[in-house]
């Protein structure tokens, strides 16, 4: 008995460790009581400490889906005042953090639609724009920390009344990776795919900064690919992308170019990184190469995934107009054998910080 108690013991204890440095609110939830998410086994506490304003309010059950998140059941509204603000404590000042806010309207109100601002203190984060109540809309930022705290304030712009479902803050403990977010820019995230994958999102335990990875529906010119073999991560690979992630791929069915759009919505300086990984054993007379172009303007040449290994690239793209697209493509060379891959794209919108 004292061994089955010792193990369990254990497993709490590893399970505690593996979420330090997140900080999971589940806004508008009532009570002082804690729970542990069935879905992904992060643990979440009501946000009555972070905050001293709102109304709190429960969905109707008409509006929730079998895949709605639990968090989502739940908000907080801010019918006063022009600036409601979350202030969570305990931040290491300069490392990077990724908050991620949730709004569900779940026609709590029946006044739809509804559009406020998102800060991170004092500086403006990102518009969110609710017209239909029954949409998840995520808000996500990869930022510095400038100070022991963050602040995450819900600004009313005089569009309807400010809510949020969940609020969550996950540590990135490496200096190596988003090497782009400094104390003078944050990246704010436009989309972040799994290519070739299942209809179904990856997100933590896989992913250990508990990123979301969306599958991404496959056109009929292209092909999924996956690999019977696990994807390995290198030591020095700060991405960790999941090992679910990489292997998947998505490759084209009859083509040497593989080609898609990435939409900005306003103007400023985007990042792209992509993550590769050959699943085909080449000979020594087989390859795959490919040179990723911006339309039609050459940004990385000859890209070259490793066997079985999880390899990046990032690119940058600088848009002078708002709600434009650009074609990414990749084009094999010359020599290659075998078509382009791809496995996972993610784009962010650079936020320099005043």
């Amino acid at each position: 008995m004292r061994s089955l108690i010792f193990l369990g013991f254990l497993a709490v204890a590893l399970e505690v460790n593996a979420q330090q440095g997140f900080v999971s609110i589940d806004c508008g939830m009532d009570g002082s009581t804690s729970y542990n998410d069935t879905v992904t086994g992060i643990t979440y506490e009501p946000d009555a400490k972070y905050i001293n304003s709102g109304v709190n309010y429960k969905i109707n059950k008409t509006y929730l889906q079998a895949a709605t998140p639990v968090q989502a059941e739940t908000l907080r509204a801010f019918p006063n005042g022009s600036r409601n603000c979350y202030t969570i404590d305990g931040i290491i000042q300069g490392d990077k953090y990724l908050i991620r806010g949730l709004f569900f309207h779940g026609n709590y109100d029946g006044l739809t639609p509804v559009a406020f601002e998102l800060h991170l203190g004092m500086n403006f984060w990102q518009l969110v724009n609710i017209t239909d109540p029954s949409d998840l809309i995520w808000g996500e930022i990869i930022t510095a920390a400038q100070d022991n705290s963050f602040s995450v304030c819900l600004v009313n712009i005089n569009s309807g009344t400010p809510f949020i479902s969940a609020l969550e803050l996950r540590h990135i403990d490496s200096t190596d990776v988003y090497i782009d977010v400094n104390q003078t820019n944050s990246l704010v995230l436009s989309d972040r795919v799994n290519m070739g994958a299942a209809a179904q999102d990856i997100r933590y335990p896989d992913d250990t900064y508990d990123r979301i990875w969306r599958f991404f529906i496959t056109p009929t010119v292209w092909s999924d690919i996956n690999s019977s073999q696990p994807i390995q991560t290198s030591p020095r690979d700060a991405f960790k992308v999941p090992a679910a992630v990489m292997a998947t791929a998505v490759t084209p069915a009859n083509d040497t170019s593989l080609g898609f759009f990435i939409g900005t919505d306003t103007r400023g300086v985007y990042y792209v990184y992509m993550h590769f990984a050959e699943f085909n054993t080449l000979s020594q007379t087989e390859n795959r190469i490919f040179d990723v172009f911006v339309n039609d303007e050459l940004k990385v040449s000859s890209v070259k995934p490793e066997y079985l290994l999880s390899t990046h690239i990032s690119l940058s793209i600088t848009s002078a107009l708002t709600e434009v697209f650009y074609n990414l493509t990749l084009n094999s060379t010359s020599g290659s054998s075998f078509p382009p891959i791809v496995n996972a794209i993610e784009v962010y919108r650079v936020l320099p910080l005043p």
